[in-house]
């Protein structure tokens, strides 16, 4: 009896066995982890072991500083959703993921430093940013050096992805020139106003936004007159001189791609002079821009001085479908509890800039997830053509040029608005532009070159 019930234990084991070794892995769900515990000052990843090494190469020091801290909460987001569901199986191993803080100090030579840094030292897979273009241009080089994947969230310039710009190793999953610019034309193909001043930082972002729609707006409106044009350094202090040659040019709309403390004392500025819209003398003068939703100057100004401004972003955050709205329900309940800086109301709601760093990072991860590897020659064959759809917000990657595809919103900020924000305006629904009317340039030399 004995040694039957050993060759019984000894097949059950067996068959035990057998079953782990045929049963599927189970695939992370956005969401579906524990997300209860999360706080981005208290992010709980794995600091050493075999982790799957990701940095957030941004801005973190600086007057601009926020815009990291706002790329760590959301990259911690997912990394803990995913991570207390498992991890991802890449290279033969079940891993948790780590995320790595790289510093840009918004500046070419620190940030490409900064790069380097988290490649060589940290050993990181993939490096996600950034803020500026110029700086951009950087890190493609470095992922290109390197042959490491960079994931392009938010620098908009349209040429950072035609040659000699473009390499194998770069995706870009956020808007661009083109994309806002178009966007941004067609809606107002059939709305009153016609004048507008070109108002940008001076460098390859503000020319590339304003160049696109410029381009756009005249194609698709006639009667469309550019009253003036000026472009003004990055960090100004002062804008009352640009402001006024806006007041006197009478233009309906300004038209601006100003982000971070540029745009903070744009808004203000001119709403502390006084400068009205033409159209409605009750209004103050209409901005348009990516960048609007930035609640620190819009609660400055109060919530009636923001009516009116123009978001061309990437995404609304649209309530209506379930998944969003799930998303924005987690987060929001999460805010309630969260300390200094994220307890401000620019973190109340995972919108704008969040959600598409936020759907970009799930994407990157469900790449990975599909190839098993972090291998990145495997990450860019399963990366091109690709599309992601969780949310509701279909994207497709180009394959020739590795840029997204997809639909934009355009957005009129209002007061009261619909999103608990007491002391600011805030994005009423979308008007959606199909991805056929705001499509990214193609440089026609990468025709076919995924096929190669």
């Amino acid at each position: 009896m004995r040694i039957i019930r050993n060759v019984y234990n000894l097949l059950t084991v067996f068959l035990c066995l057998s079953i782990l070794a045929t049963a599927p892995v189970m695939a992370f769900e956005p969401l579906k982890g524990d997300l209860t515990s999360f706080d981005p000052n208290n992010q709980a990843f794995p600091t050493s072991g075999d982790t799957i090494n990701i940095a957030i190469w941004d801005v973190f020091t600086g007057p601009n500083a926020y815009v990291g801290e706002g790329y760590w909460a959301v990259l911690g987001f997912v990394v803990h959703d995913i991570n207390s569901q498992g991890g991802i199986l890449v290279d033969g191993k079940k891993k948790l993921i780590r995320i790595i803080k790289a510093d840009t100090q918004g500046k070419p030579a620190p940030g490409k430093a900064a790069a380097e840094r988290a490649i060589l030292k940290d050993r990181v897979v993939m490096f996600s940013g950034v803020t500026g273009s110029h700086i951009s241009k950087v890190g493609q080089q470095t992922a290109k050096r390197f042959k490491t994947i960079f994931m392009n969230c938010s620098a908009f310039a349209d040429s950072l992805m035609d040659v000699p710009n473009f390499n194998r190793y770069v995706f870009r999953t956020c808007g661009t020139a083109a994309t806002s610019g178009g966007a941004l034309a067609t809606y107002f193909l059939n709305r009153p106003e016609n004048k507008f001043y070109i108002c940008a930082q001076d460098y390859l972002w503000g020319h590339s936004f304003t160049g696109a729609f410029k381009r756009s707006i005249l194609k698709v409106r006639p009667d469309a007159k550019i009253v003036g044009e000026d472009y003004f350094p990055q960090l100004t202090k002062d804008f009352a001189p640009y402001l006024e040659k806006i007041r006197a040019s009478r233009a309906n709309v300004v038209i601006t791609g100003a982000w971070g403390a540029d745009n903070d004392n744009l808004i203000k500025q001119s709403r502390q002079l006084g400068i009205k819209n033409p159209l409605n003398p009750e209004m103050y003068i209409q901005f348009a821009s990516p960048f609007l939703d930035d609640t620190r100057p819009l609660e400055t100004i109060g919530g009636p001085a923001g009516a009116g401004l123009i978001l061309c972003s990437d995404f609304y955050l649209d309530r209506r479908k379930p998944m969003i709205d799930k998303l924005a329900t987690i987060w929001n309940n999460l805010w309630k509890a969260w300390k200094e800086p994220y307890n401000t109301e620019m973190y109340r709601w995972p919108r704008g800039t969040w959600f598409r760093y936020l759907t970009s990072y799930y994407w990157y991860f469900k790449v990975l997830e599909k190839t098993g590897s972090t291998d990145p020659e495997k990450v860019i064959a399963a990366w091109e053509g690709n599309t992601f759809d969780f949310f509701g917000w279909p994207m497709y990657m180009r394959p020739d040029d590795h840029q997204v595809i997809a639909d934009r919103p355009i957005n009129l900020l209002v007061f009261p608005n619909k999103w608990d924000m007491p002391n600011n305006a805030a994005p009423d629904d979308a008007t959606w532009i199909p991805a056929e009317d705001c499509m990214p340039t193609f440089d026609p030399q990468l025709k076919g070159r995924a096929e190669k």
